[in-house]
């Protein structure tokens, strides 16, 4: 089942921060189209079709008051650290027949078997680059982690993707795994660490400030 979505956009001539401001008063998100092989597409995008793309892993399908289409996927939207409001969108004009190379969610399911043993179940990895075609990007990867037992882990050369699916990266990286409870002790210990880390990045700081 592929996995695309489609929402309408408008073409944008105005540029500059003055004409995005009152685009995003008006409750309508400036983006730009990214294309190999030809010019940037700058459109803007109303707030209740951008509320669509969050968290869609996927093509995207714009579609322009003119009929024509323009099939993409979504590369960023910057987002207001304050209001949440999305304040630009990125997207990447794709072929069909083209190989792309997207960041898809994971998910853990099941109950692993170590939680009986006193474990606990640690995610490392909770998203991974895929290889595919654009019509195959999957939404969200699930991994059954029901027979991890204590001390195991669920490495990337685990993964059973679906025909056409690759994952990128090293084979050998762990997405999860299941370990004991930290002890006091060892929480203490990282704690300390860290406040090392802290302590000489702060120094560091220092003499590049005294230097300046």
């Amino acid at each position: 089942m592929s996995n695309v979505i489609s929402i309408s956009v408008e073409p944008r001539e105005l540029m500059g921060t003055g004409n995005a401001r009152r685009m995003r008063k008006a409750g309508v998100v400036p983006a730009i189209v990214y294309s190999c092989g030809s010019e940037t597409i700058h459109l803007s995008v109303k707030e209740d079709n951008v509320r669509k793309l969050h968290s869609h892993v996927g093509m995207v399908e714009l579609s322009c008051p003119n009929g024509d289409t323009k099939t993409v996927i979504l590369k960023k939207i910057q987002i207001h650290p304050l209001s949440l409001k999305a304040l630009h969108i990125d997207f990447i004009e794709v072929r069909a027949d083209e190989i792309i190379t997207v960041v898809v969610p994971i998910e853990c399911v099941g109950e692993p078997a170590g939680l009986r043993q006193g474990g606990q179940l640690e995610a490392v990895m909770h998203e991974i680059e895929i290889q595919c075609l654009p019509v195959a990007v999957p939404q969200i990867i699930e991994i059954d982690v029901s027979g991890l037992e204590l001390d195991q882990a669920f490495h990337i050369k685990d993964l059973v993707l679906a025909e056409g699916l690759t994952a990128v990266g090293d084979e050998d990286m762990i997405i999860c795994h299941v370990r004991a409870p930290r002890t006091q002790e060892e929480e203490t210990e990282s704690d300390e660490e860290a406040e090392k880390v802290e302590t000489a990045e702060s120094a560091e700081a220092g003499k590049d400030k005294e230097k300046a």
